[in-house]
């Protein structure tokens, strides 16, 4: 069974997830967040993913279900992308929502972030609907669980040492971030004091790093949109503000007594409310490292829909379990073209039932309808590649010559958007010997003859003496017979004269199509 399937499964079985009698009736809830601190990398879009893959399971197994994804556009900005650190230096500390947008459409930075991520992962058929903590707590949701984590300090201070191992906070520490009304930052106030109705806090100068308070203290009432809660004791809070049945996490957030260990507790023993179902999934690699938004490192996640289909990027996250890295290194590897070879493959196992776990990963990979169980004609990513590198290649009728008929209108249009991808691969991500080009001339074919003269000239004489790719095929294997080579080295032969490899294309389909450069190089090399 499919992993998301399995996790649906142990959900609904187990009961426990909908054991509060206010829950009863109500949707199973999966849930997702993330604070926009920078140009989302690719590898953040396997949470929204990977919930979209449980929120689409649940549906299947016939219960009712809602998805949303959290914009944690409350939090301080505590890092600037690489971008805009010089222009907007003067805003660390300040909420994202607060922070001004480089870019006029929006009206922040944390929209501009946000946006960006939001239209990737739609764009990926991720249908959660999108949520602003912001609003949230400005519409004053989150007033009741505010008041609780005040009445609760102490006891937040005792969960936290008891689950990390940390030393109890300060003395006077309360949970609570209040937005400073002289400076306007949320990133540099401590909140000392609690009397039921305000908090007492101070905008400290040095409490941070990467911002400086302005040293102004003073009381204010904490609902409506005042101030927030810190984020580890936030995240638990917006599970009961929002009826969360399941959320995900990184595995660097769910590691022993860290900081998802923390919510959960947090969520049991002050908000009273059932813990949702644990969920850590593991890294999205680059060349078998760790990304990180605001520093800038690694692929964006808005790039990976200009190198990849959406329906073969989303499946580049369904085909893997969470609990399994992904390592994506497109730059000089072959990583890209084996990626729409496993997408094939999985059509395949859907059309005819077979390898069930792959076929569902197809079926969960898809943007939009399914589409119907019957065979298509899928020209490979690879061969598409080489033959958009071929001069006066008509590619249309080279796959309709491979197909021995007409495409069809869907696949003339699969056909279209891998010769689209397949540009982008060879111009900017293929290794060197996935490029070729067709020499002009033996002596600039930089080769030595390896098989017999009389082969080359025989082949050259064949060439002219057929009217199809079909018949060539046919013929250029009997030649190859009658002269005692194999086919790897006779078809070695051609390919390092044509392109200088020992590798390519079908060759009696390459060699039709560029035929009178074929016969002007086998006639230089039988001389």
């Amino acid at each position: 069974m499919y992993w998301a399937d399995k996790i649906a499964k142990q959900i609904i079985e187990s009961g426990k997830y909908k054991s509060n009698l206010s829950l009863r009736g109500k949707p199973y809830w999966v849930d997702d967040m993330k604070t926009p601190s920078g140009f989302a990398h690719v590898g953040s879009l396997r949470g929204p993913i990977i919930h979209s893959l449980i929120f689409r399971a649940l549906k299947d197994a016939g219960v009712k279900a809602k998805f949303t994804f959290v914009i944690n556009d409350f939090d301080p900005a505590d890092e600037l992308p690489p971008e805009f650190k010089k222009e907007l230096k003067e805003y660390l500390g300040f909420p994202l929502r607060k922070v001004p947008s480089p870019e006029k459409v929006f009206d922040s930075l944390g929209g501009l972030l946000a946006g960006d991520f939001v239209k990737t992962f739609q764009s990926l058929g991720v249908e959660a609907e999108i949520l602003s903590s912001w609003d949230m707590y400005h519409e004053g949701k989150f007033d009741v669980v505010i008041k609780e984590a005040l009445d609760n300090a102490v006891r937040i201070q005792d969960i936290y040492k008891k689950v990390s191992g940390s030393q109890k906070k300060e003395k006077g520490w309360f949970p609570f971030e209040a937005i400073c009304e002289k400076c306007g930052k949320i990133g540099t106030t401590h909140t000392f004091a609690w009397n039921g109705k305000e908090v007492s806090y101070k905008c400290e100068p040095e409490m941070v790093v990467w911002a400086r308070g302005c040293g102004y203290e003073g009381r204010t009432s904490p609902f409506g949109g005042t101030g927030k809660l810190p984020w580890k004791v936030d995240w638990a809070a917006h599970w009961k503000v929002m009826g969360v049945t399941v959320e995900g996490a990184g595995k660097d957030h769910a590691s022993a007594g860290g900081s998802y260990d923390i919510a959960m507790a947090l969520c049991k023993e002050v908000f009273h409310y059932p813990q949702p179902y644990k969920l850590p999934y593991e890294f999205f690699l680059i060349g078998g490292k760790k990304m990180s938004s605001s520093k800038g490192l690694g692929l964006k996640a808005h790039d990976i829909i200009k190198i990849l289909p959406p329906e073969i990027a989303r499946f580049l996250f369904a085909r893997t379990d969470y609990r399994e890295a992904i390592d994506f290194e497109p730059v000089g590897t072959a990583v890209i073209p084996d990626l729409f070879d496993e997408f094939d493959k999985a059509r395949q196992a859907y059309i005819k039932g077979s390898e069930e776990e792959l076929a569902r990963a197809f079926v969960l990979a898809q943007i939009k309808d399914l589409p119907p169980k019957k065979e298509v004609f899928l020209p490979r990513f690879r061969e598409v590649a080489q033959t958009i590198q071929m001069p006066n290649v008509d590619i249309n009728e080279y796959f309709k010559n491979k197909k021995c008929q007409d495409l069809t209108n869907e696949e003339n249009e699969i056909l279209a958007e891998r010769i689209k991808y397949a540009k982008i691969w060879v111009e900017e991500f293929a290794p060197d010997d996935a490029k070729f080009q067709i020499a002009s001339s033996v002596r600039s074919a930089k080769t030595r003859r390896i098989l017999p003269a009389s082969f080359y000239q025989k082949l050259s004489v064949l060439i002219e003496s057929v009217s199809s790719p079909e018949e060539l095929e046919k013929k250029l294997y009997q030649l190859i017979k009658e002269q005692n080579l194999s086919p790897k080295t006779a078809f070695g032969g051609i390919y390092s004269i044509m392109i200088g490899k020992n590798y390519g294309p079908k060759a009696a389909w390459f060699i039709w199509e560029n035929k009178e450069k074929a016969i002007k190089l086998f006639r230089g090399m039988a001389k």
